[in-house]
């Protein structure tokens, strides 16, 4: 039986070790817990407990001679010492996650290779005695090859000594296990292997995806990500999803652009779900969710080590997981709600009679009876993703108006974008700034199509790119290109803060491209051409009105009438249209005190004022200009705007 010696405290405990010498690493624990060792059977002090390493039988007389002298003492047994190599699964890096008999061999271990991804602490807390290596890679560095990790293992083995090398999830599992294992065979070094829990499922089903559900995956593959696949491992991967099978990619962050794309050039299913499950298990882990359409921009922020999963099942992780539920099992049992007694009289009262106005674009579909919008009217004004935003505000209780303030449309003629390209190509620039993902994948379109994507590409290589948020930096890679720098907040200003001190604020003679976001930020641009720039724009879509059935009016109504709880906006360029109508309507003074308490606060629990949400500074800008103190969640997307708006209508005590 083995005996974890360092789960008690041996402290002021002299122990009798039979069995191993006092360098033994049996002495070398019981030290490390705090004992103090002996292996003198004649010692005149006696122990507080004897330790029989291997077979008790040959140390039985003296076991007998010890008690007749010392009387009756507790007696431990433990298993021989271990050599050779044992090649320990620690499962998916948190530490109460390694199993039974790789916590054993990992205590009883006279050398410890540790990975990266294996529980950092066992090896500390199990085998304070015993070598640490830390050999751990990292994408794109390797400080320890994997020749000098053998070499190591080997050449500590065949000292006698007992090596574990203590890997991330399953040693099999791309933990070069087989590997490690025919080189320890080859050498006649006795190697074991003990299994561990593989992220490819643990890490999933921490973010509450299983990787197989009934009747909808029945299989799932688990691929490696670490360099881009070949054609036709895509098209298999293809062939798999078309079945409804779970696809899984371990060390694929680098590689999900040319993935992602892969699959829908080869057929895949653009609306298949896919999230990314970022440190799983720590308390760093972040869930990223998408679908492959738009999965290079929506996941652009996430981070390794992360696991990837693709198919029906990866819907399970995101916001509205009861829905995607109810579509996967539809003949699950639902626990009964109780209901309140029926009224005795169902005759309406004539007093309490209303007569609600309804219009084509109020929505009236059911919504969620107890979430944290019940009873309250929320206006989005957005247009790009408005039916999104609508139902996840709707699967919260909320009654939505549809109101949107402008849509972005590509610019009249590509061959403006065309020309714009041609004269920035022509000036060489040395920086590019790229304000948004969606503006600069419509210019690599137009630039696509009108056959200058080489000398594009061949242009912004040369360059240093800067870019505003994760979604320009997504589209950045999804061309093969990396930025030299990022926005610490996803806004503009310190973005061109971060330009300025890269270049000690002196840009003389320097060329800027800067691509427009369809809302024209001149104060900035003027900020690096007073540092001495030139800069040229390219402008591949605009801002146009998208309020056709003209319902911002009526918005603005209801809010100045404190008849809504709360209005959306996702762009800055909206925010500036629905202020604007307001102004024009006589109404701004009006419009923005609906939004703010008698003493200037935005609004709260027992107020009846109009919450304004918005997903980003940017956004919030020209509202909180106009004394708007608009909300801005931390995570700049439209899922933590609705979370945060939930957050706070939900804590207030009535509907505004």
């Amino acid at each position: 039986m083995e005996i974890m010696f360092l789960e008690t405290d041996l402290a002021r405990v002299t122990v009798l070790l039979l069995g191993a010498g006092p360098d033994s690493r049996t002495a070398r624990r019981l030290r490390a817990g705090g004992a103090t060792v002996s292996v003198d059977v004649e010692a005149g002090q006696p122990p507080g407990v004897v330790v029989v390493v291997g077979d008790r039988e040959p140390w039985a007389a003296a076991l007998e001679r010890i008690t007749e002298v010392h009387g009756p003492l507790p007696v431990a047994v433990t298993d021989p010492e271990r050599t050779g190599v044992t090649l320990v699964g620690g499962g998916p890096g948190a530490d109460d996650l390694i199993t039974t008999r790789g916590l054993s061999a990992v205590a009883d271990a006279d050398v410890i290779l540790l990975d990266r991804l294996a529980p950092q602490g066992v090896a500390e807390s199990q085998a304070p005695h015993a070598q640490i290596i830390r050999v751990g890679k990292w994408p794109g560095h390797h400080p320890v090859p994997q020749e000098q990790i053998q070499s190591i293992l080997l050449n500590s083995a065949q000292e006698g000594r007992h090596v574990v090398r203590l890997k991330g999830g399953d040693p099999y599992v791309f933990g070069r296990g087989g590997e490690e294992v025919a080189d320890c065979e080859s050498w006649g070094v006795p190697v074991d292997v003990v299994p561990g829990i593989t992220s490819s499922v643990a890490v999933p089903g921490a973010a509450g995806i299983p990787v197989t559900f009934r009747d909808v995956a029945r299989t799932f593959t688990v691929a490696s990500g670490h360099v881009p696949f070949t054609e036709a491992e895509l098209r298999g991967f293809c062939a798999l999803l078309e079945t409804g099978a779970t696809l899984v990619v371990l060390m694929g962050v680098a590689t999900l652009p040319q993935l992602v794309s892969g699959l829908v050039r080869h057929g895949a299913n653009a609306t298949t779900p896919i999230a990314v499950v970022e440190k799983g298990f720590s308390a760093d882990q972040r869930v990223h969710t998408s679908i492959l359409e738009t999965a290079v921009i929506d996941l652009a922020g996430a981070g390794s080590p992360a696991v990837t999963v693709i198919g029906p099942v990866a819907a399970l992780a995101a916001e509205d997981r009861e829905r995607v539920l109810g579509e996967l099992t539809p003949h699950r049992a639902i626990a009964p709600r109780t209901l309140e007694p029926a009224d005795p009289d169902p005759t309406p009262s004539t007093a309490s009679t209303t007569t609600t106005e309804t219009h084509p674009h109020m929505d009236t579909t059911p919504t969620q009876a107890d979430g944290p919008l019940t009873g309250r009217t929320v206006a989005v004004t957005a247009h790009r993703r408005a039916e999104d935003q609508m139902g996840a505000l709707q699967r919260k209780g909320a009654t939505t108006i549809a109101a949107p303030a402008l849509k972005l449309v590509p610019v009249d003629q590509d061959a403006d974008v065309v020309t714009e390209t041609r004269q920035m190509l022509a000036a060489h620039p040395d920086l590019m700034v790229v304000t948004t993902g969606y503006g600069f994948k419509r210019w690599w379109d137009v630039v696509e199509a009108s056959g200058q994507a080489d000398g594009v590409h061949a242009m912004l290589a040369a360059a240093d790119i800067w870019v505003r948020g994760p979604k320009g930096r997504a589209a950045v890679r999804g061309i093969g290109l990396h930025d030299v720098g990022i926005s610490p907040d996803e806004t503009i200003g310190p973005l061109v803060d971060q330009i300025l001190e890269a270049y000690d604020h002196d840009l003389t003679g320097a060329v800027i491209g800067w691509q427009e976001n369809g809302y024209h930020d001149r104060e900035q641009r003027a900020r690096l051409v007073g540092a001495g720039a030139a800069v040229h724009t390219v402008v591949p879509h605009r801002w146009a009105d998208a309020d056709d059935a003209g319902m911002i009016p009526r918005v603005i109504r209801q809010v100045c009438a404190r008849e809504i709880d709360a209005v959306t906006f996702t762009s800055a360029a909206g925010a500036d249209a629905v202020l604007s109508t307001a102004s024009e309507m006589g109404l701004e003074d009006q419009f923005v005190a609906a939004f703010t308490t008698p003493d200037g606060s935005s609004a709260g629990v027992g107020t009846h004022t109009v919450v304004a949400a918005t997903v980003g500074p940017v956004t919030a800008a020209p509202l909180q200009v106009a004394g708007i103190p608009a909300l801005v969640p931390q995570r700049f997307r439209m899922g933590a705007m609705i979370n945060q708006l939930a957050e706070v209508l939900g804590s207030s005590e009535t509907a505004g």
